[in-house]
C-alpha cells in the first residue's frame, strides 16, 4: 500500500514537469538587437529610437547562416518614451542581450548626451561593453545602410573596429569607460566617429575616422584622425599596447615610411615653483616599410640619424595635436587632472576650482626615442646597430 501512494504521489509531481506552456517564445518570433541609434529632432524636440536587429530563423537558409536585417524607428518626447513607442510596430520580441554597438546622431550628442548615457546605463539589457559612437548626421541613416562587402552592417561595424588597431585614426570607446568619465568634472573625453562617404552615384560607404570631443555632457567638437593617433599614444595602455602605426619621415631627399610601435609610455605631472607642468615620455621601436631612394644602411650612422629624425616628427605630430586640444579646444580628453589628483593631492585641492582656467596655461614637454628594429622582411639590426 505504501509502495503505491509513492507512486501516486510521483505521477501527480510529474504532471507539473512536462507538458507546454502558452508563454513560451519560438526563436522565429525573436528580435536580436545588435545595434541601436538614438537620435534628437531639433524641429519637433522629440527623441528618434532606432532598433538594428537580426532575425533568427527556426530554418536554415543561404543568406548568412539564416540570419536577416530589420531596422525599426520610432519617436516620442523622451528616449524611454520612442524606445516604448517601438514596441506598437514591432512584430517580434525585442531582445537586447546582443547589442554591441550604440550610435547617437551629431544632434542628440550636441543636444544632450548626459541623458542618453542616463538612460543606457539604468537599462539592464543594454551591456556596458557596448561601443559607442557619435556619427555625422542621423544614426537611423546609418542603421539602414547596406554595407560596401555585402555583409550584414552588424558583421562590417565589428570589422571596422578590429582593424583600429592596425591605423589608429579611429577610436572606439565602451559605455562603461565613457559612464566613468562622464561624472568628472574636470575632464572630457573622446568618443568615436561614425561618417559616410559617397564612392559612387548610387552608394555610400560608412568609414570610422576621427573622433567626437565630449565636455560637460555635451559634444562640442570633431577631432581629426591624426590628432585621435595621439590620444591612443597618450591613452592607458590598452589603447597603444597592440597599436601599429605608420608616418613618412623626410630624410635628406628621401621619404621614409616606418611603421611604429609603443613600447613604452611614462607620463610625469610636476609642480614647478607652484605651477604644474607634465612631461612625456614616449619610446617608439619601427621597422622601415618603404622609401622613395636606396640608404647605405650598412653605416650605423645612417640608421642613428634616422632614427633622429623620425623623433622629430613623432614629437612635432603629438605637440600639434597637444596644443588643438589644450590651447583651441580647451578639454582635457587625455585626463591630465587625475595626474595631479592622484599624485600631488595637495597642490591640486589648491588648484582645482580654477582647473578649467590653469589647464591651457600648462607646458607640456614631449620626448620621443625611436629605435628602428627592422630595416626589411629578413633583415634585423643587432644591438650594435649593424645590419645583421
Amino acid at each position: 500500500m505504501k509502495r503505491t501512494n509513492i507512486y501516486l504521489i510521483l505521477f501527480f509531481m510529474s504532471l507539473f514537469l512536462v507538458g507546454c506552456t502558452q508563454d513560451r517564445i519560438e526563436i522565429s518570433d525573436i528580435a536580436l538587437v545588435t545595434a541601436t541609434g538614438i537620435d534628437y529632432d531639433l524641429d519637433k524636440n522629440r527623441y528618434v529610437f532606432t532598433a538594428y536587429c537580426l532575425l533568427p530563423s527556426a530554418k536554415s537558409t543561404d543568406k548568412s547562416s539564416g540570419l536577416s536585417e530589420w531596422v525599426a524607428s520610432a519617436t516620442g518626447i523622451s528616449i524611454l518614451d520612442s524606445a516604448k513607442n517601438l514596441r506598437s510596430r514591432a512584430g517580434k520580441t525585442l531582445t537586447w542581450q546582443h547589442n554591441k554597438f550604440i550610435l547617437v546622431g551629431e544632434n542628440a550628442a550636441r543636444h544632450s548626451l548626459y541623458e542618453i548615457l542616463d538612460f543606457i546605463t539604468r537599462n539592464r539589457q543594454v551591456r556596458l561593453t557596448s561601443y559607442l559612437f557619435i556619427n555625422d548626421g542621423n544614426a537611423a541613416d546609418i542603421l539602414n545602410l547596406k554595407s560596401e562587402t555585402g555583409d550584414l552592417l552588424f558583421n562590417d561595424l565589428q570589422g571596422k573596429v578590429r582593424n583600429e588597431k592596425e591605423w589608429g585614426k579611429s577610436i572606439s570607446q565602451i559605455i562603461q569607460d565613457v559612464a566613468n568619465w562622464s561624472i568628472n568634472p574636470y575632464r572630457g573625453y573622446v568618443v568615436g566617429r561614425l561618417s559616410t562617404s559617397k564612392q559612387s552615384k548610387s552608394s555610400e560607404v560608412l568609414y570610422f575616422n576621427g573622433a567626437a570631443v565630449i565636455n560637460k555632457d555635451k559634444m562640442t567638437d570633431w577631432l581629426k584622425g591624426s590628432d585621435v593617433l595621439v590620444v591612443h599614444l597618450l591613452a592607458e595602455k590598452k589603447k597603444w599596447n597592440s597599436l601599429i602605426f605608420n608616418e613618412t619621415i623626410p630624410y635628406k631627399s628621401n621619404k621614409v615610411t616606418l611603421f611604429f610601435k609603443v613600447k613604452k609610455k611614462f607620463i610625469q605631472s610636476n609642480f614647478v615653483d607652484g605651477k604644474p607642468s607634465i612631461d612625456i615620455n614616449l619610446d617608439l621601436t619601427s621597422t622601415i616599410g618603404e622609401m622613395t631612394e636606396p640608404l647605405p644602411f650598412a653605416n650605423p650612422d645612417t640608421i642613428d640619424q634616422l632614427e633622429q629624425e623620425a623623433a622629430k616628427v613623432m614629437e612635432k605630430l603629438i605637440q600639434k595635436s597637444l596644443n588643438h586640444l589644450q590651447k583651441e579646444l580647451k578639454v582635457d580628453v587625455l585626463g591630465f587632472s587625475e595626474l595631479f589628483k592622484q599624485h600631488h593631492p595637495y597642490e591640486w585641492n589648491r588648484i582645482k576650482n580654477n582647473w578649467n582656467e590653469i589647464y591651457p596655461t600648462i607646458p607640456i614637454q614631449t620626448n620621443v626615442h625611436v629605435a628602428i628594429e627592422k630595416i626589411g622582411l629578413i633583415q634585423n639590426l643587432g644591438e650594435n646597430g649593424y645590419v645583421e
